[in-house]
């Protein structure tokens, strides 16, 4: 039986994944299996003179070599349809693949890879995206360097003082744990059969067939298990080439990325640059804010556009502002493509803003927590960017309260440390918003032995099946719920993504429960019988017979959001840390990370919990170690785990979640994504404790040290 909304409980999933009874999509396989491995471009921008695969096909075990001359000339993007399958007339940037090869093994597929020979005639890359709009920048993407754009400007105030600064972010990676993989099979019939790690099968669905020239009939997505996604999974990588090798070879297709591979196959966060002036009145009210921020998007566009709109819908956090003048622009480089990544955007602007609030706080010389609460926001007012009201959500004082009420660690700092403690308040949407469709289809169906639930909705370790299995056991207590993953012949879930799935499905599969719970009472009425507070499977057999099945489908897209209302639901996230710095090495422990986050209600607590410290671990390694490092000439030096510094065990301190449950009049429950949250203000709050102990202005993430000192 499901465990009841908010209570306490271990996910079937979870125990699967410990006794290694799950599948993720690195084990799949398929009888006459053959093996793909993909040939990337070593320099970042080129003319492609050749792409010579003869010697490759002489390899022992090799079957077929695919260049872009064997692709339909169509295009792949899920905003901006403007990346080829396989690089076909240039070379965008360093790590772009160019060929496939297919052979028996996969130790064949990396020799055949080897020995593919390309003819490059290589050019000057534009690596430095603050020279992308300007005069004589040579043109990367399909019509400039423009991806992406947002300006708003209201009101001519100005304070007495202020405060202008400089920030960066760096290039963060997803850095899930299982690398990309996936499964192509041929049927008979002519249609493929692709198994996958995604989070969205049917964009990836929509994307393959569109850049393949298929019939959407032609070609099936099934989820394989999901080894971690936080964005990283919303991008094609292997589907294409699989479908593809597939097609060409009338065989079984498998493909496995290595880290170095993964690492450059999928986007990262995007490299922020923002010059900010705010100013504000003696007592600290703040009166203006001034905003020029830059977004590297690499070499294709990728999600730019909206993580552009996310960056400046929140580039003025929860902070009352009598005048804004606000840009946000996205360009085109020959660096390495920038996509989603948890946060989507707010984590760059929550470091923007917080970063500036506390450098107003030093300039005061006040407490950088009372000097936020003096300017927050009231429940109901509208945010200085977009105008939408702050409604549906906690009040932003009692999160930071929350926060707050957490005891900070006992005891001194590290022998030569100095401790400093930090904090950062954070905003994030829900949903897609700015009136796209976000719709989710989830079907619930009742027979006399208990209820199946069927969705398209991807469990990336988020959880959304037990979402669905505890909101539908809600409403038909006592009665065994199950969930299957559809396919893409079911209609769409939407992606995991945007912190949507609690919201979407879960709310389109509680609707769904809610209407059979329904039926289930009428029936008993007509027929006379006690509406029973929990179901048993003789009332069931009762009321439908012996071997009826009642079926629900429902499809939700709600609330809507439009030009008045840009987003469906808030996250409102409070963050503070402690931190030692060695005063001699610069050295940064993480001592204490304290998260409150609003999540409505918390369907699964234990899983809202584990949200809010993966996410808050993660902000905090953005702080201080993961970059995806890259040359001067647009190369990435980051090969793997090695050299990409991922927060260990040891690195991890007391991370302390604290649950706060402000339902939300217009959701199932009252319940909000959460996913993003944790990792938007958390990296601003550890920079903010980095100052705190030692001085040093952090003006940049990752930060790897402070500037050391020595004690006076």
């Amino acid at each position: 039986m499901p465990v009841p909304v908010g209570r306490r409980g271990v996910r079937p999933r979870d125990e699967a994944k410990l006794r290694g009874e799950h599948r993720f999509a690195a084990m799949l396989h398929a009888p006459g299996e053959l093996h793909a491995a993909t040939v990337r471009s070593p320099v970042a921008r080129a003319v492609i003179r050749r792409v010579d695969t003869a010697a490759a096909l002489t390899v022992p075990g090799a079957v077929t070599a695919l260049t872009g001359a064997d692709v339909p000339g169509r295009r792949l993007g899920s905003k901006v349809v403007d990346q080829p399958v396989l690089a076909d007339r240039e070379v965008r940037h360093a790590g772009e693949p160019v060929a496939v090869v297919v052979a028996t093994s996969p130790r064949a597929a990396r020799a055949m890879a080897a020995a593919v020979s390309l003819d490059l005639d290589v050019l000057p890359p534009l690596i430095d995206p603050r020279r992308a709009l300007g005069p004589g920048a040579p043109p990367i993407g399909p019509a400039g360097n423009l991806v992406a754009t947002a300006r708003t400007c209201r009101g001519d105030a100005r304070g007495r003082r202020v405060v202008r600064r400089t920030w960066r972010t760096g290039r963060q990676d997803a850095a899930f744990l299982a690398p990309e993989a996936g499964l192509a099979v041929p049927d008979p019939d002519g249609t493929v059969h692709l198994w996958v790690a995604t989070q969205d099968l049917h964009a990836d669905h929509q994307q393959v067939c569109r850049a393949l020239g298929l019939s959407a009939d032609e070609l099936v997505l099934h989820h394989s298990g999901i080894g971690g996604a936080f964005g990283g999974r919303e991008d094609i990588t292997v589907q294409a080439h699989l479908v593809l090798a597939a097609l060409r070879t009338g065989r079984p297709v498998r493909m496995v990325y290595g880290r170095a591979e993964s690492l450059i196959a999928h986007p990262s966060r995007h490299p922020m640059l923002a010059e900010v002036e705010l100013t504000y009145d003696d007592d600290g009210r703040f009166v203006s804010l001034r905003t020029r921020t830059l977004l590297d998007g690499g070499a294709y566009a990728h999600t730019s556009a909206p993580v552009t709109g996310i960056v400046h819908d929140f580039s003025a956090g929860m902070y009352r502002f009598a005048a804004v003048d606000l840009e946000t622009t996205a360009v085109y480089t020959n660096n390495p493509p920038a996509g989603a990544m948890r946060g989507f955007g707010a984590t760059q602007a929550c470091f923007l803003i917080e970063s500036t609030v506390d450098a107003v706080a030093a300039e005061l010389g006040v407490d950088p927590v009372e000097l936020r609460r003096r300017n927050l926001l009231e429940p109901g007012e509208p945010l200085a960017t977009t105008g939408q009201p702050l409604t549906g959500c906690a009040d932003p004082r009692a999160v930071l309260a929350a926060a707050l009420a957490v005891a900070e660690p006992a005891g001194p700092p590290a022998y030569g440390a100095r401790r400093g403690t930090g904090v950062a308040l954070g905003i994030k949407s829900a949903g897609l918003g700015h009136g796209r469709p976000d719709p989710a289809t989830a079907e619930v169906r009742l027979t006399p032995d208990g209820v199946e639930v069927v969705s398209a909705a991807a469990d990336a370790g988020q959880g959304v099946e037990e979402v669905l299995r505890r909101v539908v056991g809600h409403h038909l207590p006592g009665v065994p719920v199950a969930v299957r993953a559809a396919d893409t012949r079911f209609p769409t879930a939407g992606g995991s993504k945007a912190s949507r799935q609690t919201m979407a499905s879960g709310g389109a599969a509680a609707r769904a429960a809610e209407r059979l719970a329904g039926r289930l009472r009428d029936r008993a009425r007509v027929l006379g019988r006690p509406v029973p507070d929990r179901w048993t499977p003789a009332d069931l057999t009762a009321l439908l017979g012996s071997d009826a099945v009642w079926c629900e489908r429902v499809t939700l897209d709600e609330p809507r959001t439009g030009p008045d209302r840009p987003h469906k639901a808030f996250q409102v996230i409070a963050h503070r840390a402690v931190v030692d710095v060695d005063e001699l090495t610069g050295e940064c422990v993480v001592v204490q990370l304290v998260c409150a986050q609003d999540c409505g209600r918390a369907v699964d607590p234990v899983g809202a919990e584990g949200q809010l410290v993966g996410g808050t671990v993660q902000g905090a390694g953005f702080a201080l170690w993961e970059e995806r490092a890259v040359d001067a000439a647009g190369r990435q030096l980051t090969t793997g785990f090695g050299d990409y510094l991922l927060a260990g065990a040891t690195d991890v301190p007391e991370v302390v979640p604290v649950i706060v449950e402000h339902p939300h009049p217009e959701l199932a429950f009252g319940a909000k994504g959460i996913g993003e949250g944790p990792a938007v203000s958390s990296p601003a709050a550890v920079a903010a404790a980095v100052r705190a102990a030692s001085g040093d202005p952090v003006p940049a993430i990752p930060l790897r040290r402070a500037t050391p000192r020595v004690p006076a």
